[in-house]
């Protein structure tokens, strides 16, 4: 970020001074405290248990001279350069605005229910011809996108991932990024708990395109029934691509084969074809590839060379994370879970080499209404899709899972019974994948597979 002036601020947020020069400038944003320095910005946010104002003297303390307040009854210095606004947290999203209109490089726009983090990996690695700018960790919310904006500097192209959970929060954050081009990985359950159907949930992802100018391109997963054949918009161009063979689209896969549940598989990317082998699990990541490739192509770039990027991505902790012990093949997916990212999970069980298929699943959150039912589609899942030996459950919704299956399973009240049957049930040539809800904490069950004598020595 380009240094900005407290002058820009005020005229960017509508805001006024109250305190210091008009003069003074800052060149990062900080929404927590601890990271302010002599050149921050501070945005205290103002939670629903939290007021982030009672932190303004300790960013001063810690160098910081701007920030900006909805309060005046705050902490005042003659050199503490304060901006007072309606609603800080709008605030941020206008400076985010301005910072944008004085960007000239193109951004890619990630969304759906799942993978989005993935696919931007995946994007962002095959166009690293360029110099590639990408969201940082998960700052794809209200508040992360106008900090991201705020961190391009002399980048080529921006990759921008962008989350939402409610009503409305799409269209703020879209008219932030302005995509030039935009993703749609897939329309699921994420958060169907406030958005109450799927159709709902599509038609707030859609709103990435309320900043797009006509003739911006949206590529969609034409194997998701919510995407094949969507509503559409004046003046946006839709493309589709497909794992799953299907040759009418723009980007489609054929020749697919996995070797322990890595695809390797031809991209046919707008009459041309490139090889490709990936280093990351499931037939989903097919779908993720070949929309890095989409844009691979939208801008012109080489598709050999994009392929070869591609397979230099082995994934994240705790996202289908390999872990090969002594004695022991372990998949780690315990970041979070929903319906359809839990399915793409147990199906790379399909297709691994093992002696025994362990599955072992927490709840999934946020769900709403229909949480059992959508957990005990997970067991007929199973059932129709998977030959596993084992299924192991933790929590009162996963219940629902093992209640469905017809292979040897049990339930479980907590981690610490789990962990003593697993540790004692696990033998050398097995594969365990574990899956469920961040909150589940079933990483901590993984750190005491990972660790135990039996399994590394």
């Amino acid at each position: 970020m380009k240094e900005t002036s407290v002058r820009e601020l005020i005229a960017a947020t509508g805001g006024v001074l109250i305190s210091g020069s008009e003069d003074a400038v800052f060149s990062n944003i900080v929404i927590d405290s601890r990271e302010a320095n002599k050149n921050s910005l501070f945005v205290p946010v103002v939670g629903e248990r939290n007021d982030a104002h009672k932190f303004l003297e300790a960013v001063y303390t810690a160098g910081c001279r701007v920030a900006i307040s909805l309060r005046k009854d705050i902490f005042l210095k003659p050199d503490f350069n304060i901006v007072l606004v309606e609603n800080t947290t709008k605030a941020l999203q206008d400076l985010g605005i301005y910072l944008r209109s004085k960007l000239s490089l193109p951004l890619v726009g990630i969304t759906g229910s799942v993978g989005k983090t993935t696919t931007r990996e995946m994007v962002a690695l095959a166009l690293s011809d360029l110099k590639v700018f990408k969201t940082p960790n998960n700052f794809n919310s209200q508040l992360g996108v106008p900090v991201t904006i705020s961190r391009i500097n002399d980048e080529e192209i921006g990759v921008i991932e962008l989350g939402m959970s409610m009503f409305g929060e799409m269209e703020r954050i879209a008219k932030i990024v302005k995509c030039d081009c935009a993703i749609v990985t897939n329309i699921g359950t994420a958060h169907i708990e406030n958005l109450h159907t799927r159709e709902n949930i599509r038609s707030e992802k859609f709103h990435i395109t309320d900043g797009m100018k006509s003739g911006s391109v949206m590529f969609l997963n034409a194997d998701n029934d919510m995407l094949c054949d969507p509503p559409k918009k004046e003046g946006i161009i839709y493309k589709f691509f497909s794992a799953k063979g299907n040759t009418d689209c723009d980007y489609y896969a054929s020749d697919i084969v996995f070797h322990n549940a890595l695809p390797e598989f031809v991209a046919h990317i707008c009459g041309k074809s490139v090889k490709v082998a990936l280093n990351v699990f499931g037939e989903h990541q097919i779908s993720n590839a070949l929309a890095a490739l989409a844009v691979v192509d939208h801008y012109n770039l080489d598709l050999e060379s994009a392929s070869r990027h591609l397979a230099s991505f082995r994934g994240f902790a705790h996202r289908q994370e390999l872990l090969k012990l002594k004695k022991l093949t372990v998949i780690d997916d315990t970041y979070n879970a929903s319906p359809d990212s839990m399915k793409a999970s147990l199906s790379i069980l399909k297709d691994f080499d093992a002696k025994r298929k362990v599955a072992v699943l927490a709840d999934m959150k946020e769900l709403g209404v229909d949480e059992i039912k959508l957990h005990k589609e997970i067991g007929e899942f199973i059932v129709k899709n998977l030959k596993l030996d084992a299924v192991f459950s933790v929590g009162d919704l996963a219940k629902e899972i093992t209640g469905c299956v017809n292979t040897f399973n049990k339930s479980f009240d907590n981690n610490e019974e789990l962990e003593s049957y697993l540790l004692e049930y696990l033998q050398e040539g097995d594969v365990c994948l574990l899956k469920g809800s961040n909150s589940m904490r079933l990483f901590d069950v993984v750190d005491k597979i990972k660790n135990y004598e039996k399994f590394i020595r």
